[in-house]
């Protein structure tokens, strides 16, 4: 029998993966997955993969997520960038000075501490942030973090932001089990690694073959026989930890390990390998072993004593002979361990439930005095498993409140959940109900947490102050959680009449909640008394950040709905915030007013909002608001005709934002939209646009209005009116519902055609009627624009062309002066549609100013439909490569590139200058040297001379 431990285990089987993962490592950013099942071989694949040439010189930072240990907040990432050299390190940004408690080595070089925030979460997001920006600012690196499965929440969430947007020199190698229990695979990379370019291997068992070469290597022979290879591979299922684990027993090479008939399902080779080990060891060693088993961490010999009740010589014996018997192993930190968690389980099973049953109460008091701080859910689970119900409950309780106070609130609603429903108490129960509820709001989504609120609430009779909280965290985590706006909404007025007369902020709070209006919304006057009541409140608050959170949802309401007193209520707040906590409704208020003014037409008030927001999200990284505001630049982006890299954007928020309903439905809608507007691929438009109607929730009149009316637009270009018609209607019937007609500006230009060309004109005629109804005192110049698009419709279907040119023009200015190009565009092509049939020339020139539009902005499907519509009339490009109208000669804006050129301005600048994309510019010059015979820009001025002398 072995004595010795053999030689680490040579890489067999693994030489296409190691070679594929290299390749992936060498071409940073990268993002690299090791899945397979336990023992598998994923560390030591790492471990061959940090010595190849493209990592082997970089800086290794490495953290280990833990099944069991209670970690801080984003614990193993903190553990990985305690490796970080100080060298490594170039211009560090301010914001990492949040981390320099966390990174003592680095104190020197990392910028001075930043102030603490009051309330965990924000403090748990700037961490997010500050980590981003040392990564950032390091030179190349690779960070690895082994069995992510475990990752708790707060380090999912950062994994999940910097792997959609990874710093250039930064290489993340993640390993992952695939055969975890279900909790773990719930958290493994396959749910928040969705979308980000990610390069995963998975690992196989060895073969026979295989196998047999691995046990030679390890026994330091040539080879083995065909039949013990065969034994041994059925008997370890080939998988490389179990073979080691078995090769340890093996004398010889001619198969005598106990015999093993079938396939062996694991652990069941690695169980009988630590049976025949125990047997040989005394009780004092059996009775370590049992101990550390039950503890399932890295232990000190000091811990041990106490879980076992032996002296500490007798334990430091025990240790030395479960050691030289290759049960426990060297770990971090002067601790022992189990050499992989299949050891650990087979260890664990080896002893009954009767003699773990002590163990697990013993290993619960001494966590507490050795442990600092005391790792609380391991604590509560040892009190369970010793049959300890009470005390059980009580710490998961504990555990729970530590880690909101953290700000890992998914980690604290795991808690509560757990034990909210093990406790046999009503008053318990309905303790642990309002700190649930309260986690769950900013933790990531739970199907539980929904029924186990309900029940609390009908079964429970909680008091009614109470019962009024309960029914606020209910119906704001039905609303923008579980997609049940309306239901979601009843449930917080409830709320708001329990909670009038005995909490006044808890009531504002709901009342401000249930106050901004949807389009799937109650009718918009309700939603404003709600508001009113809120503010009736105030003089009763005299927290002043609820104050301010009032003022703002204020602002923001008055915004959405085009009150002119919007902007009083919107320059009325606070310029200076007193705290933190009002710092982060300040900012809030920004990115509410920035998605409401774009939609309103008020682009240059919608950038100075997010320029705002922008600089408190660069100083205090707050997921949620980084990535309302994110979307909030898409829509601006968008409606504004900035389009360049607007798709990539737009795809990398999709799978970022994927857990948040509202903002994954506007990052849908931006990429459904230049999917058809710039591809002008129908059918995944079609279903990026369906999709983000379908996710929507609370939608205050920007992604059903917009997806309906791009839908329909499909169905125009088509020629299906009526099926254009049958697209709009319900969103139609919610606008009329709710009387928001303000948010009919995308939705409604296109339905008036719809149905015009359905002949259904009087439809068409009360739909204008009540739209201008509904604007009347609306401060929105979009809609106005909309509104005027909708009466060049009714004049078109009424025969009167002169009147309709004359109304598509006037509406192409105001989208104009309203910043939205493709609008403009659209207009400018009605017009020409209206003069084609009688003026052919005011016809064409409409529809090349069209066509100039659409070309600036990208919008090839559009610029396809305006061809065919100008083809109609038997008018076509007099080149085959020039825009109709101009033949060989320049356009206006291909002679205004070309000046800007033949000046020496690169593309970028000339794009700067004149809001048009790179792209868009590098077509106009080439187009432009084509024209003029010219082989490169360098002759563009002599050229430009000849044709104007005043250049």
């Amino acid at each position: 029998m072995y004595t010795s431990r053999p030689t680490p285990a040579p890489l067999i089987g693994r030489t296409a993966q190691l070679a594929s993962l290299s390749r992936a490592a060498a071409q940073p950013p990268s993002i690299i997955v090791i899945t397979g099942e336990a023992g598998i071989g994923k560390t030591r694949l790492v471990q061959e993969l940090l010595r190849t040439p493209a990592l082997n010189n970089l800086p290794h930072l490495i953290g280990q997520c833990s099944e069991m240990a209670q970690t801080p907040v984003l614990g193993p990432v903190i553990a990985a960038l305690n490796r970080l050299p100080a060298s490594a390190l170039r211009e560090v940004p301010a914001l990492a000075g949040a981390l320099r408690l966390l990174l003592p080595d680095l104190a020197d070089v990392l910028p001075p501490s930043l102030p603490v925030f009051s309330y965990p979460q924000a403090e748990t997001y700037r961490l997010h942030g500050a980590i981003y920006a040392l990564l950032r600012s390091i030179d190349p690196a690779v960070l690895v973090l082994e069995d992510v499965h475990w990752a708790d929440a707060s380090t999912r969430e950062f994994l999940r932001v910097l792997t959609t947007r990874l710093p250039a020199d930064l290489t993340v190698v993640l390993t992952d089990r695939d055969d975890a229990p279900h909790a773990a695979r719930r958290r493994g990379p396959a749910s928040w690694l969705s979308g980000a370019r990610v390069h995963e291997v998975r690992l196989a068992p060895l073969t026979a073959a295989e196998t047999g070469e691995l046990a030679a290597q390890l026994m330091g022979a040539d080879r083995t026989s065909q039949h013990f290879a065969e034994r041994l591979h059925r008997r370890t299922a080939g998988i490389p930890f179990a073979i080691e684990e078995v090769i340890r027993l093996v004398t010889n090479d001619d198969g005598s390990t106990p015999d093993a008939d079938g396939t062996i399902i694991l652990p069941a080779p690695v169980r009988r390998v630590l049976l025949e080990r125990l047997a040989l060891l005394p009780e004092q060693a059996r009775d370590v072993i049992a101990a550390a088993a039950v503890a399932a961490r890295p232990v000190t010999v000091e811990l041990l004593a106490d879980i076992t009740g032996l002296s500490e010589p007798d334990t430091r014996r025990a240790v030395t002979l479960a050691l030289e018997h290759g049960v426990l192993h060297p770990a971090a930190a002067g601790t022992l361990d189990f050499r992989h968690s299949l050891a650990r389980q087979a260890a664990f099973e080896a002893f009954s439930e009767f003699e773990r049953r002590p163990l697990h109460l013993r290993t619960a008091k001494a966590l507490l005095t050795h442990i600092s701080p005391p790792p609380l859910a391991q604590i509560a689970h040892h009190h369970q498993q010793a049959g300890h119900t009470k005390t059980y409950l009580r710490y998961t309780e504990a555990a729970g409140d530590r880690a909101a106070a953290q700000g890992d609130t998914s980690t604290a609603t795991r808690h509560y959940l757990t034990a909210l429903s093990d406790h046999p108490s009503a008053a318990a129960r309905i303790r642990l109900g309002v700190k649930l509820g309260s986690a769950a709001l900013s933790a990531m989504p739970d199907g539980s947490v929904l029924p186990a609120l309900r029940r609390v609430i009908d079964q429970d009779d909680p008091p009614r102050a109470v019962r009024g909280e309960l029914h606020l965290y209910l119906g704001t985590l039905m609303r923008n959680q579980a997609g049940l706006g309306l239901a979601g909404m009843a449930e917080i007025a409830r709320a708001a009449d329990d909670l009038t007369d005995t909490a006044p902020e808890l009531a504002a709070r709901a009342m401000s909640a249930i106050a901004f209006p949807s389009v799937q919304g109650w009718p918009l006057g309700q939603h404003l008394q709600w508001l009113e009541r809120a503010e009736a409140l105030i003089p009763r608050i005299t927290d002043p950040v609820q104050r301010t959170a009032i003022a703002v949802n204020r602002a923001t309401v008055l915004m959405f709905t085009g009150d002119p007193q919007a902007w009083n209520a919107a320059a009325a707040l606070p310029r200076t915030p007193s705290s933190p906590a009002e710092e982060v409704q300040l900012a809030r208020a920004r990115v509410n007013l920035a998605h409401a003014t774009t939609a309103l037409g008020h682009p240059a008030a919608a950038r100075d909002q997010l320029a705002q927001a922008d600089e408190f999200l660069e100083r205090n990284g707050i997921p949620y608001l980084a990535g309302l505001a994110e979307t909030a630049h898409l829509l601006l982006s968008w409606t504004t005709g900035h389009w360049e890299g607007l798709a990539e954007r737009a795809q990398r928020a999709v799978h970022l934002y994927s857990d948040i309903p509202d903002l994954t439905a506007e990052s849908l809608l931006v990429r459904g939209l230049l999917t058809l507007h710039q591809q002008g691929n129908t059918a995944a438009a079609r279903q990026d646009l369906t999709n983000a109607a379908r996710t929507s929730q609370l939608d205050t009149g920007i992604v059903l209005p917009a997806s309906a009316a791009a839908l329909a637009r499909i169905h125009l270009a088509a020629d299906r009116p009526d099926h254009a018609c049958a697209t709009t209607v319900e969103t139609l019937d919610h606008i009329r519902r709710t009387g928001g007609w303000i948010w009919a500006t995308d939705v409604a230009p296109t339905a008036v055609e719809a149905l015009v060309r359905s002949g259904r004109q009087p439809e068409a005629q009360r739909l204008v009627e009540d739209f201008a109804h509904g604007l009347d005192g609306r401060d929105a110049p979009a809609a106005t624009a909309a509104l005027l698009t909708c009466r060049a419709h009714l004049a078109e279907a009424d025969r009167c062309p002169d009147a309709a040119e004359a109304l598509f023009t006037e509406a192409a200015q105001a989208w104009n002066d309203a910043d939205r190009p493709l609008e403009t565009g659209h207009a400018f092509q009605g017009g020409a549609r209206c003069c084609l049939a009688h003026d052919t020339h005011r016809g064409q020139e409409l529809g090349n100013q069209a066509l100039e539009i659409y070309g600036r902005v990208g919008a090839d499907w559009d610029i396809s439909t305006c061809h065919r519509m100008l083809h109609r009339h038997g008018l076509s490009r007099t080149h085959k490569r020039g825009p109709i109208g101009y033949g060989d000669e320049l356009s206006p804006r291909e002679l205004q590139v070309a000046r800007l050129a033949a000046q020496g301005l690169p593309n970028r600048a000339i794009a700067d200058r004149l809001g048009i994309s790179p792209r868009t510019v590098e077509h106009h010059v080439a187009n432009a040297l084509r024209k003029l015979a010219l082989s490169s820009r360098t002759h563009l001025a002599a050229a430009l001379a000849t044709l104007s002398p005043e250049f």
